[in-house]
């Protein structure tokens, strides 16, 4: 087939235009695939959403939340959840820990006497993490939480309380960072 210069032209272009926008729908289609553990244990899982939590202006991580409820009707407390964060920097694991008892408590969740517990359970916990790694929970109202470092088991919480207020860290109405909550449920398109 012989071309001409304008053909030919639009040739290249339609050929560039696909394999520039092919990485993009791949990668976009990867962001809609849910983990094997939630396919494993949330029947009928989809990504509610996804935000970014920053502090004065730095980039601390990137959440998404998956469950099988539509955003308007869900809540934390009642519907099993898997919770990623993918952080944009490196946290000591006591670190964490200590900083989801300061949000559990400004949420109101548990006694002082308990969150001393929490704290002692979550620093025993979470790792060290580094730019790029992941730190999951499982979430299943009434059980607990099954905690995930970059998608390898880590942890199981048979504690519903710990679990249910370690999860409104981030859904809770109350919580420190309403703009992501909105995200993660997918209230904010």
């Amino acid at each position: 087939m012989k071309l001409f210069p304008a053909q030919f032209i639009q040739h290249v272009l339609l050929g560039l235009t696909l394999l520039g926008t092919a990485p993009l729908a791949l990668a976009n289609s990867n962001l809609n695939a849910p983990p094997k553990q939630v396919i494993q244990t949330i029947e009928n899982a989809k990504r509610m959403g996804h935000g970014t939590l920053r502090w004065f202006g730095l980039r601390v991580y990137d959440g998404q939340l998956w469950s099988n409820t539509d955003p308007e009707g869900f809540n934390y407390k009642r519907d099993p959840a898997w919770l990623e964060l993918k952080y944009a920097r490196d946290f000591d694991g006591s670190d964490i820990a200590e900083r989801s008892i300061e949000e559990m408590e400004e949420i109101g969740a548990g006694t002082e006497v308990q969150r001393q517990g929490w704290l002692v359970k979550l620093t025993s916990i979470f790792p060290n993490v580094e730019k790029g790694h992941t730190l999951s929970a499982l979430f299943t109202p009434g059980k607990g939480v099954l905690f995930f470092r970059n998608g390898l088991p880590l942890a199981k919480v048979d504690d519903p309380e710990l679990a249910e207020a370690f999860m409104g860290i981030w859904l809770d109405p109350k919580t420190s960072a309403p703009e992501m909550r909105r995200e993660l449920i997918g209230l904010k398109r």
